[in-house]
């Protein structure tokens, strides 16, 4: 489990701010370690690596025509589809209004 996480100079100073970078950074941590075994568990298999290139593949951009605002989702990795598929998360339309969209 230690290969993946790594350590770097943290710019925190209070012990507040400390303790929320560690909790965030261990929860992180936790979700890819999850997602690792469901995904080994329905028979892909793939690095770290891959799964975090894929993640990051996922964009939205938003624009406006008129008064209308839009997100229109870029395209992204097969793996990212599968990713998504496989934590039930929806994926959006290509182009979807801003009042539709919901987080």
């Amino acid at each position: 489990m230690k290969s993946n996480l790594e350590v770097r100079p943290m710019f925190h100073w209070t012990p507040r701010r400390i303790k929320g970078h560690f909790v965030v950074c261990f929860l992180a941590f936790l979700v890819q370690r999850e997602l690792e075994f469901r995904m080994r568990k329905e028979g892909i298999h793939t690095s770290t690596q891959e799964i975090q290139r894929a993640i990051n593949s996922l964009k939205v951009m938003k624009f406006s025509h008129g008064e209308q605002s839009y997100y229109m989702k870029a395209k992204s990795l097969p793996l990212a589809s599968k990713i998504l598929s496989l934590m039930k998360i929806t994926q959006p339309d290509k182009v979807t209004p801003q009042e539709e969209l919901t987080l």
